[in-house]
């Protein structure tokens, strides 16, 4: 992770005007995941780190949505399921600021003319569209291969939701550029492994999105929709 990509803790109690205590409180109810707290060495010794965006988001819902839940059902919903089988309506995605044209198109699904109920895995993707989206490191054809790679996962056994309870995976957008006879040419993969993979050297990272971290942002997204 880039040093552009990390907060300090400093900087994050100071910016969010949050205590020491509140943090570490959320992190004990399990509102903020232990994987992202990130110890590291510096010239005053070991500090701790968060991914940037991600901290900075958790922290803004989880202070826009304690005056209405307590801590403890904050903490239960992040922990509840949602499988597979769930559906959403339209009108939930439109309030919540889900209805984006575009990446319903790449999902399959016509933005303007939704159907009555939409999945949880189409959920999932879209949430993950996004996330990509949002660091504008990977192209719409990728976004499009992202898809088919999730589509393609949430058909392999009791389907990609389900497993996440089990099975924490990251969503990775790779390229690699392959040579022969003279000729360059530069593939691009979508693929869901575990945290600890490690890649082909010749094999460059784009970006990547915690599955997990994304099915616990849908949830609070739903709680905070339904209060």
């Amino acid at each position: 992770m880039h040093d552009d990509d990390v907060i300090s803790k400093k900087d994050v109690l100071a910016r969010m005007g949050i205590s020491y205590g509140q943090l570490y409180r959320w992190k004990r109810k399990g509102l903020i995941p232990e994987s992202w707290f990130i110890r590291r060495s510096t010239f005053t010794g070991q500090e701790t780190f968060f991914p940037k965006d991600r901290i900075i988001e958790r922290i803004e819902q989880i202070l826009r949505m304690k005056e209405d839940h307590a801590l403890d059902d904050l903490a239960q919903v992040i922990h509840q399921t949602i499988g597979d089988s769930m559906q959403i309506t339209p009108s939930s995605l439109a309030r919540l600021g889900w209805v984006d044209d575009d990446l319903a198109n790449l999902c399959g699904l016509d933005g303007k003319n939704l159907p009555v109920d939409v999945s949880a895995h189409v959920l999932l993707c879209l949430a993950a569209l996004r996330r990509f989206r949002k660091q504008n490191l990977v192209t719409r054809e990728e976004l499009s291969l992202v898809c088919r790679t999730l589509d393609k996962a949430s058909a392999v056994g009791s389907g990609l939701i389900d497993r996440l309870t089990q099975e924490p995976a990251i969503l990775h957008v790779l390229r690699k550029c392959l040579t022969a006879a003279g000729i360059s040419a530069e593939i691009s993969l979508a693929v869901i492994a575990p945290e600890s993979t490690v890649f082909d050297p010749e094999i460059e990272l784009i970006d990547s999105v915690d599955l997990v971290d994304v099915l616990s942002r849908l949830k609070l997204d739903l709680a905070e929709e339904e209060a």
